[in-house]
């Protein structure tokens, strides 16, 4: 009988630690977690950062870029007519070929 009893205390002691493990598993994974959305939300900072710099030098270079032809073309206007005149030429030649190579198919 004091063996009954001995083994009845054993299980109740078995499952509580084994509650009790499992909760501490539990705690420790929920911690993970958190870890891991920190890390991710602090990714996330660190991109939309990256993401407004990069967009910031783009429109400078954009801008630099503008201010730099409109100098140009103060500078030399019939260069800049001959130029643009050769590009359009250019780029009618080319869309007459693909137009007249697409029709000659049918």
């Amino acid at each position: 009988m004091p063996n009954q009893i001995l083994e009845k205390t054993d299980n109740k002691t078995s499952f509580f630690k084994g509650a009790i493990h499992a909760a501490e598993e539990v705690a420790k994974t929920g911690v993970k977690v958190e870890r891991l959305k920190e890390k991710a939300s602090h990714l996330m900072e660190d991109g939309m950062i990256d993401v407004k710099r990069m967009a910031k030098r783009g429109r400078y270079a954009a801008e630099d870029l503008v201010d730099d032809t409109a100098h140009r073309i103060k500078k030399d206007p019939w260069l800049s007519v001959g130029v643009t005149f050769g590009v359009g030429i250019g780029l009618g030649v080319m869309l007459g070929w693909l137009v007249g190579h697409k029709t000659k198919g049918f």
